[in-house]
């Protein structure tokens, strides 16, 4: 299930403001290729040097996440009671953790898969969009894989992905719902920030 993940992490490339917005399609696109490049370029420099490779994860994909708006969604009613202070430290944890539970597998695995994008049909005045394509993987059936986007200062920005009819957001709050049920939401977060807890989406649907 993690390698049908990776299709996330190759399509958060660009994170430029524009004058005037980019397709959502263009922008997962060249996200797509533009991380698939430098994989290529530096593998080898990557693969002998984690941190560095690490560090090059964050600059590239988190320009186009929604951070604050997936954690918010994450969190759900918790997110309104948290202080101000325990919301910062929560995208921060929550975004190191994405990025150390998928960049090895990243790096591992960014020919694995082609990706076909389907026609995007936006209204003049949207705000929100649907990017659709297909993975195509050397083994193993094609997989469909849906980019949920929102229109943000200018610039169009991924705040969830659903693979085959699974939500990456719905899994990774059903599992924190039962974290902070059982240990409070300050609990959560240390365990985030201590990377005790990660974001993992081969729990998806248990």
């Amino acid at each position: 299930m993690k390698k049908f993940w990776l299709p996330l992490l190759f399509a958060l490339g660009l994170g430029t403001a524009h004058a005037a917005p980019v397709a959502p399609d263009v922008v997962v696109k060249t996200g797509t290729d533009t991380m698939r490049e430098l994989i290529a370029t530096n593998h080898v420099a990557y693969a002998a040097n984690k941190p560095q490779f690490y560090a090059k994860v964050d600059e590239v994909l988190v320009p186009l996440f929604d951070v604050r708006y997936i954690s918010q969604l994450v969190l759900g009613k918790h997110w309104r009671t948290a202080t101000e202070d325990q919301r910062t430290r929560f995208q921060n944890a929550f975004k190191s953790a994405l990025i150390r539970n998928y960049a090895d597998a990243l790096l591992e695995n960014y020919d694995a898969v082609e990706v076909t994008f389907q026609p995007v049909r936006l209204a003049p005045d949207a705000t929100d969009a649907s990017v659709k394509c297909t993975l195509t993987r050397k083994k193993g059936a094609p997989v469909s894989v849906v980019f949920a986007m929102r229109l943000v200062d200018d610039n169009w920005k991924i705040f969830d992905t659903t693979i085959e009819n699974l939500s990456l957001v719905a899994s990774i709050k059903s599992q924190y719902a039962v974290e902070i049920q059982k240990n409070g939401l300050e609990a959560l977060i240390q365990r985030v920030e201590s990377g005790q807890v990660v974001a993992d989406p081969n729990k998806l649907g248990k």
